[in-house]
């Protein structure tokens, strides 16, 4: 199953046991409820469990205040790193490349999540 649009992509491997997430540029508040609305929808009758993530966050810009809304988008993306803790993948990598700043950002909201088994590349 895959859901792609401007600002993501999600593609469920269940053969491999990976549910493989990529995120493109800037997320404003209703991006990130999309995301989180197709997350859910490719989720349903899955056990995360035995599952791991592999986020590709390459091209995702660093989360801050979305310039249109006000609304600080570091607090949607601790709240996803809380949902991925809830669902309990097995393990998280998140890929970010060349991309320190946003590197540093999974790292430390990774941790006052305490998301277990995750990693971040770069």
């Amino acid at each position: 199953m895959t859901t792609t649009n401007n600002k993501y992509e999600l593609k469920l491997e269940k053969t491999k046991k990976i549910l493989f997430a990529k995120a493109f540029g800037s997320f404003g508040p209703a991006d990130a409820n999309d995301f989180v609305s197709d997350y859910n929808v490719i989720l349903k009758g899955i056990n995360a469990k035995e599952l791991e993530l592999q986020f590709d966050c390459k091209e995702l810009k660093v989360s801050g205040k979305d310039v249109k809304s006000g609304v600080d988008m570091t607090n949607m993306l601790k709240a996803c790193l809380e949902m991925y803790k809830n669902d309990g993948f097995k393990n998280i990598v998140f890929d970010c490349e060349k991309n320190l700043v946003l590197k540093m950002q999974l790292q430390r909201l990774g941790k006052e999540v305490a998301l277990p088994n995750f990693s971040v590349k770069s």
